[in-house]
């Protein structure tokens, strides 16, 4: 009995330090990034002006965010992956992402997966208003869609040994309503433009399709 239990730590021993000499295969200096997701650029409080148009709220459901580095580098990827929510216009996300780790190099790329992962179940949600001509259009657009986009940094950011890099989506709110006729759509009850999959649908897939043309991928430091 006593010969097996010193068998028996011998053994875990062996696999506590065949475990603890298990290293990443390079022991490259690492820097650190965080992600967010913002309206142009800018931090906002609770509503700004832009342009003709004022919003109140703007959020945004993402399941997946992925970043890597530039072919030519290490072929390795970074990502978060979960429920988020992303305030658009203060550049908040709940719950919050925490910095990761990363190798230094040059990153070009991200992507994101819009999904409807928030409470609502919706994946975007946007409230404001238009001005146009004297005339005030209320509106709130809200949708369900699952899309994956990668948004590209034409000259890449580069990440040095040991920085902190704030990855950043800019997202041009305005331009994502462009070829929207608030003067067409019809009005709820409650005096508010409602679009979305059951009213003024139309509008809905004009803003969809413009998702695409309208987020950057850059930092802010």
């Amino acid at each position: 009995m006593k010969n097996s239990i010193i068998n028996l730590l011998v053994i875990a021993l062996l696999l506590l330090t065949d475990t603890s000499c298990h290293k990443p295969k390079d022991d490259q200096p690492e820097a650190r990034a965080t992600f967010s997701i913002k309206a142009n650029g800018l931090t906002v409080s609770r509503m700004r002006n832009l342009g003709s148009y004022s919003f109140s709220k703007a959020k945004l459901g993402v399941s997946k965010v992925k970043f890597k580095k530039e072919v030519g580098d290490d072929d390795q990827e970074y990502k978060y992956e979960g429920a988020y929510t992303f305030n658009i216009l203060d550049g908040t996300s709940q719950p919050q992402l925490n910095p990761v780790g990363i190798t230094p190099g040059k990153f070009k790329k991200v992507k994101i997966k819009v999904d409807n992962v928030m409470p609502s179940g919706n994946s975007i949600e946007i409230k404001g208003a238009y001005a146009e001509n004297g005339t005030e259009y209320l509106f709130e657009f809200t949708s369900t869609m699952d899309e994956d986009y990668e948004i590209e940094n034409p000259t890449g950011i580069q990440v040095d040994e040991n920085q902190l890099v704030h990855f950043v989506v800019y997202i041009d709110l305005e331009s994502l309503f462009n070829g929207v006729d608030f003067s067409t759509a019809t009005v709820g009850n409650d005096g508010i433009i409602h679009i979305n999959n059951n009213n003024n649908s139309d509008l809905a897939d004009i803003i969809e399709d413009n998702f695409d043309d309208v987020m950057d991928f850059d930092t802010d430091y």
